[in-house]
């Protein structure tokens, strides 16, 4: 009897313990989702560091199919009369880097 009290003592710890530390857990998770809610760094973007070039010149008549961007370049998929262009720009100027003609 002695042998099987002291399984279920240790049992009993054991469960207590891991209980403590699902609490802990569920605590420390909404914590984290209550402070990424009020964080508003997250949701305020600064602007000001973006630079786009003001004009980006395409053949009259040109139909944009797609736009693509990074840091450096904007890249615009477009139709002049059934062909197909791609053309990469530079974000600094505007200017052509790279045109590609599809087809």
């Amino acid at each position: 009897m002695s042998d099987n009290q002291n399984n279920f003592r240790g049992l009993k710890y054991l469960v207590i313990f891991m209980g403590i530390l699902i609490i802990a857990g569920v605590i420390v998770i909404i914590s984290t989702i209550i402070y990424r809610i009020n964080d508003e760094a997250l949701f305020t973007s600064d602007n000001s560091s973006i630079s786009a070039p003001t004009n980006i010149k395409l053949p009259n008549g040109a139909k944009i199919n797609n736009v693509n961007s990074n840091s450096e370049t904007i890249t615009i998929h477009y139709s002049v009369n059934g062909n197909n262009f791609i053309s990469i720009f530079s974000n600094n100027n505007g200017e052509i880097v790279k045109n590609f003609n599809v087809n």
